[in-house]
This record gives structure tokens, C-alpha cells and sequence, in this order.
């Protein structure tokens, strides 16, 4: 199988897993896919339930929750490990944030259009952003506002539907 190469980073099995919430997709499973040479991947989807022995305020706990996640994850594997967040989540900015922070090296966003998510990253950040659509028409609207706006283009897109 040929390798899958998004911007600078190289998953040598052309296989990302699946963002599963809520805790199914968390450190041990998203460690596990990179080192076996795909992309693992963190779901932020309820982590403040997960942690809220941290905090009792969602919102901190889950803050924490992606943290501590990603935290392990790093100890466990040196491969690519990304995170999805859900533009339909109360925190999804908190989320977005919180992963660049951390030096995630890829977000998948989708449940709606994350129109906004390139006014996220911060100078210097090497998050690598992958938008999640149904169409080719969401797709182009989504690179159409994203290059007008942030004179960003995705580094990946997901497609997924019924197809």
C-alpha cells in the first residue's frame, strides 16, 4: 500500500481511524493505529464526563480531559496522532483550542461545517486541519470561505455518506 502524506506528516499504512465517542477513541486505541503506522485519532466528544473527577464544570474537565489524552498518547507512540471535534459540540472552540495548544498534528471537524476552524490556529501552530463533508458542494463551499477568509485551504478532506 502506498503511504498517505497530508502536508509534512506520513502515515506509512494509509489508515486513519475513526474519532469515536464518547471514550472509545482515546489514547490507547489512538496510540495504537500510529504505531502501527496510521493515523490514531482522539475523540474530544465527551471528555468532560469522562474526567469530571478533574472538575466538576464540563467544560474544564474536558479542557483537562484532552490534555491528559493527548499527554498520554505522546508517551505511548511518535506516531501521528490527530483529534476529532464536532462543529455540533458546546464546547467545539474550547476543543479546537485546547488541541492546537497541545501540538495535535491533525483535527477532524465535522457534524456541520467548520467554517471558522482556520481562525483557530496561532502563529507558528503545525495542526494540520481536515474539514468532514457529505458532498463535493460542501466541500467547495467550505475551501471557497476558508481561502476568502483565512487564505487557508484544508490540508485534508473526509467524505463521508451513504456511498
Amino acid at each position: 500500500m502506498k503511504s498517505l502524506k497530508i502536508g509534512n506528516l506520513c502515515a506509512s499504512m494509509p489508515v486513519v481511524q475513526g474519532g469515536m465517542g464518547v471514550g472509545v477513541s482515546l489514547a490507547g486505541l489512538a496510540s495504537a493505529v500510529a504505531n502501527q503506522g496510521g493515523v490514531g485519532v482522539i475523540s474530544s466528544a465527551g471528555l468532560g464526563a469522562i474526567y469530571n473527577n478533574y472538575s466538576k464544570d464540563y467544560r474544564a474537565a474536558s479542557i483537562w480531559g484532552l490534555k491528559e489524552e493527548l499527554r498520554k498518547a505522546r508517551e505511548a507512540t511518535r506516531g501521528i496522532i490527530g483529534v476529532n471535534v464536532m462543529v455540533a459540540m458546546s464546547n467545539f472552540a474550547d476543543m479546537v483550542r485546547t488541541a492546537i495548544a497541545e501540538k495535535a498534528d491533525i483535527i477532524f471537524s465535522g457534524a456541520g461545517l467548520p467554517l471558522n476552524l482556520p481562525s483557530f490556529l496561532t502563529e507558528g501552530a503545525r495542526t494540520k486541519l481536515a474539514p468532514i463533508v457529505s458532498s463535493a458542494r460542501a466541500a467547495k463551499v467550505l475551501c471557497q470561505k476558508w481561502f476568502s477568509e483565512y487564505s487557508y485551504v484544508p490540508d485534508a478532506i473526509v467524505v463521508e455518506g451513504p456511498k
